[in-house]
């Protein structure tokens, strides 16, 4: 018999915004007491010592425009137990959830919907992450304590990354310093994280390992006929290795393996949604999947200043889904190189890339080719920089000899930056970028035969953006702003297409972003630290049967607010509140249906470290808001209800 559930009835408005509205007061009173406080000046760590600055893994710094980042100390803080609930909470980035599948989930920057992680390019350690399907790259096997630091750069990588790198970069670096940490935490649903990494540093070699374990009980009930309820676990482990034998020469290699496991409920109506999201829709899906990657290359420096960069590598992964008796098999390689040189006056960098993948499932073989080569380069005046670069790209795509499509792509981009004084910086910038239609999106099948053809209803996408911004430092407080235009052609959808009557995969004709961002940060002290973000995106397409609609998938607004208080020298309280204004369900391309429920979640966290250890606590979702995105009318909830956890680390 079916156990009873509680019902989780809607808040009113008071309930949902109290915290926020407290962040902001707090915020505007600590404004104007600390007025006279200044911030801690970075040190120019140009002159450190090769070695030095491969453990802290610090890099050329790109000449980026609208740029989020976040370092260990605050990442850390934050008691996030992924990667994932970091940049939900924390970021501008929006962060859904894969129809209950935990360990991936779709990223969106600027308003791309559900194309939003195939135009966004993501760096593990510099290298470019990337999937032959439709499938989200899954960051969930990267332990969250062995982050040195992330990046989000809004707008740029299109010379460098190719195709997919429309609405900017997503780049994460790992940690080299001398250490470990152990972190085992407990939260609600019967959930355990357990992960390790440790490194060790010594005069010519620097060795990472990490590891990670983690499972859940689920949410939602599997079937109304008994009390199984969604599951899923994890595990991963690498390891990564430098030797540097000397200032001028050093030698990397990583191998990473992960694994895991899901059960999780189909979709439910949206009256069930509202009595209970924790029912169960009509079956379930299973799935296990294992991904095995590997690279190794070198990096030489040169007496004249050049720097040479050459990595090789590649990927084996097989996804099974155990109730549908289907099998994808995936393989690939990749190679990519950089040289650059850079002084007072200018910097220079040629580059290039290749790569292939293969897919296999029901007999069928997939294939994606791409070779990259481009050339970048900066000019630095007194108050003024120039950038420019461009990029050719080939792209051939395969199915099982079937078919073939050849591509022939160009990119590029132009920028300046003007700094008008020590505190006050403008930049604008143009960049053509393009996304070439996966596998996934290019088969089709022959309407009398159903043998697999290349689709004729679908193109690559190029897109034009247009950017302009500013940054400015004024004693505490920082302020980064910008606005875009995004224009597309040929952007890929699947939909209902009124020339075959048939929901397929197809391209939109124009289509159209205009928006802005703006980030507001302050070092009241070194014991109190805030964040304001917000993000506006109007996305509509400009042609074609849907014209004048907005693009579904889209969130007009979303703010993020945190605050981190040290009010003793071991205590850390944080308060983090991401908001998602409601949008049109995934296929709703006419705008008929209604919109799923806006995203809201507020986050308390506490921690105190002693000695070598630290204890944490963390409530998600306080106000109870019931979250869900709605694919075709149906709802696929998650996030719906408080969640408690709490863990210990060890640091050595």
């Amino acid at each position: 018999m079916k156990k009873n559930h509680k019902n989780l009835y809607p808040k009113g408005f008071r309930k949902k915004y109290f915290s926020l509205a407290a962040i902001l007061a707090l915020n505007t009173a600590l404004l104007a007491q600390s007025q006279n406080t200044t911030m801690l000046e970075k040190s120019d760590s140009a002159s450190k010592d090769l070695k030095l600055s491969i453990i802290h893994a610090e890099e050329f710094v790109e000449n980026a425009d609208f740029k989020e980042e976040f370092s260990a100390e605050e990442i850390q803080q934050s008691n996030a137990q992924n990667i994932y609930d970091f940049l939900n909470a924390n970021s501008l980035l929006t962060i859904r959830s894969n129809y209950g599948n935990p360990y991936t989930a779709n990223i969106d920057l600027r308003g791309f919907g559900q194309n939003g992680h195939k135009n966004l390019a993501i760096l593990v350690d510099g290298i470019r992450l990337n999937n032959i399907d439709s499938a989200p790259i899954s960051l969930s096997n990267i332990p969250i304590d062995s982050i040195q630091k992330i990046e989000i750069i809004h707008g740029k990588g299109t010379t460098k990354y190719g195709n997919g790198a429309v609405s900017g970069i997503l780049k994460i670096t790992t940690t080299r310093k001398q250490g470990g940490t152990l972190n085992l935490s407990y939260a609600s649903y019967d959930t355990l994280n357990s992960q390790f990494f440790a490194r060790t540093v010594r005069d010519t070699l620097n060795i990472g390992v990490y590891g990670q374990y983690q499972r859940t009980e689920g949410d939602r009930y599997l079937s109304t006929l008994s009390d199984e309820k969604s599951g899923s676990y994890n595990k991963n482990g690498g390891i990564t290795a430098f030797l540097y034998p000397s200032n001028d020469f050093i030698l990397k290699t990583n191998l990473n393996y992960a694994k895991y496991g899901i059960k999780f409920a189909n979709p439910i109506s949206q009256a069930v949604f509202e009595q209970d999201p924790a029912l169960p829709g009509n079956g379930h899906t299973h799935q296990n999947r294992w991904d095995l990657t590997y690279s190794t290359g070198l990096t030489s420096f040169s007496n004249s200043g050049i720097v040479t960069d050459i990595n090789i590598g590649g990927n084996r992964n097989t996804s099974r889904y155990i109730n549908f008796d289907s099998k994808y098999e995936g393989k690939g390689f990749f190679g990519d190189f950089n040289t650059q040189f850079k002084n007072e006056l200018f910097l220079a960098e040629i580059g290039g890339d290749f790569r292939t993948n293969e897919r296999r499932n029901f007999g069928q073989k997939a294939e994606v080719n791409t070779m990259l080569m481009y050339l970048n380069g900066e000019k630095y005046l007194n108050t003024s920089t120039f950038n420019a670069g461009i990029a050719l790209q080939r792209v051939i795509t395969k199915q099982s000899g079937v078919y073939s499509e050849q591509n022939n792509l160009f990119g590029g981009e132009l920028g300046y930056q003007y700094t008008l004084n020590n505190q006050i910086s403008l930049y604008a910038s143009y960049a053509r970028s393009f996304n070439v239609p996966n596998v996934d999106w290019m088969l089709y099948y022959d309407p009398i035969n159903f043998t697999p053809i290349a689709n004729p209803y679908i193109d690559v996408a190029t897109f034009d953006t247009y950017q302009v911004g500013t940054k400015g430092i004024f004693g505490i407080h920082t302020i980064s702003g910008n606005a875009f235009i995004i224009q597309g052609n040929n952007e890929a959808f699947y939909g209902y297409s009124e020339i075959t009557g048939v929901f397929a995969n197809q391209s939109l004709d124009k289509t159209q972003r205009i928006g802005g961002e703006l980030q507001f940060t302050t070092q009241f002290n070194s014991s109190l630290y805030s964040i304001l973000s917000y993000a506006y995106v109007d996305s509509t397409i400009k042609s074609g049967q849907y014209n004048g609609k907005e693009i579904p998938g889209v969130s007009k607004h979303t703010l993020t607010a945190s605050l981190n208080y040290l009010p003793l020298t071991h205590l850390n309280l944080g308060v983090h509140y991401k908001f998602g204004s409601g949008m049109y369900d995934y296929n709703d391309f006419d705008n008929t249906q209604n919109k799923a429920p806006n995203y809201q979640s507020l986050n308390l966290s506490a921690s105190y470290t002693f000695k070598d250890f630290e204890v944490y606590v963390y409530v998600n979702n306080l106000t109870n808001h019931k979250n869900a995105i709605v694919v075709s009318g149906a709802y696929y909830p998650y996030e719906f209800e408080r969640t408690f956890g709490g863990g210990i680390k060890y640091r050595w």
